[in-house]
């Protein structure tokens, strides 16, 4: 934990170029005495981290430093360097100066390896926006408030205060303290391609919750609900599936390995724990034919039912048709 502390620290520095401990001590949940013994820590293996006081000190990291190898060999800076270019590869922290700062920290490169930022496509720049104002309103304790779409279509104007970005299923959510003059804080997770018109509301904000913040507990197979407070869990339901053999690589990629068990005659058998909703029939959709539901029979019933409204759209677009290029020939 300290030794992952101490490289979201470096990250911060090569990120910010300088900090406080005051900040650093918030952002990490740690006194400012830690923060400071962190700091000779991270002096003692080599860092060019110093401190300087008065109005404008503050915690920096030195420009045009190039570590000593002698500190590390080529295994363990490949080893560094590969975990940093990982981070870096996250479509929206992707930073052409953050890359070059790092490896000339190291004054090394990878040149054996290379990660495709934006496989399929291009990262819509609006999306790309909202996460760097998110994360600029971490760093500076600052209220946004935007327009809101949640899972269920509904809408809602909200005001929160982000305290963490989170990269789940391809996808940028932060949680964040919704702000409520009526009622405590409330922890929420905001998915941010849903987020419209965010602006930033002035001053500066403490975090101030009835009860210490927990993290959500993801276990094998569960899927918390996305738009909900982390205090509120979702309904749950036993759901047991069986795929076609041909969309193993698809099972594979999308659900945790351990919920798997490969019949005789190849099929794979799916048992988990899911909360019943849009997102679940989206995803038995998308497999089409090669998906059997074996219970619960309420899910198979509605997900039969939505194969067939989909089979009548076909149907009266191609009876729509028809009658078109009938009228045609009159």
């Amino acid at each position: 934990m300290e030794h992952n502390r101490l490289f979201q620290m470096l990250l911060l520095l090569l990120e910010k170029k300088k900090t406080t401990a005051p900040e650093l001590a918030r952002l990490f949940e740690i006194s400012v005495r830690t923060v400071y013994r962190d700091i000779d820590r991270l002096s003692a293996a080599g860092i060019p981290v110093y401190t300087t006081t008065g109005k404008h000190g503050g915690i920096h990291l030195m420009d045009h430093y190039v570590m000593d190898k002698s500190l590390l060999n080529e295994d363990e800076q490949n080893e560094i360097l590969l975990g940093l270019y990982s981070v870096s590869a996250i479509p929206h922290l992707n930073s052409a100066r953050m890359l070059g700062r790092l490896t000339t920290l190291f004054d090394h490169k990878l040149d054996w390896i290379e990660f495709e930022y934006s496989p399929w496509g291009s990262i819509p720049e609006q999306e790309v926006q909202l996460f760097n104002q998110v994360k600029q309103a971490i760093f500076a304790s600052q209220l946004l408030s935007f327009h809101y779409v949640d899972s269920n279509g509904e809408e809602s104007e909200e005001t929160a205060l982000p305290i963490k970005l989170i990269f789940k299923n391809n996808t940028w959510y932060f949680k964040g303290l919704k702000r409520d003059p009526h009622k405590p804080d409330t922890l929420l997770t905001y998915k941010i391609k849903r987020i419209t018109e965010l602006q930033f509301v002035p001053g500066a904000y403490e975090r101030t919750l009835s009860a210490p913040m927990k993290e959500e507990n993801i276990n094998a197979g569960r899927t918390p609900a996305e738009d909900k407070p982390a205090e509120e869990q979702p309904e749950l339901i036993q759901l047991e599936l069986l795929f076609e053999q041909s969309v193993a690589y698809r099972v594979y990629d999308l659900l945790d390995p351990a919920l798997i068990q490969q019949e005789a005659d190849g099929k794979l058998r799916v048992s988990l724990q899911i909360e019943e909703g849009e997102r679940l029939y989206s995803f038995l959709l998308s497999f089409g034919s090669k998906v059997t539901v074996i219970q619960p029979s309420a899910v198979r019933k509605e997900l039969r039912r939505r194969h067939q409204d989909a089979v009548s759209h076909s149907l009266l677009l191609e009876d729509d048709g028809h009658e078109a290029a009938h009228d045609d020939t009159i």
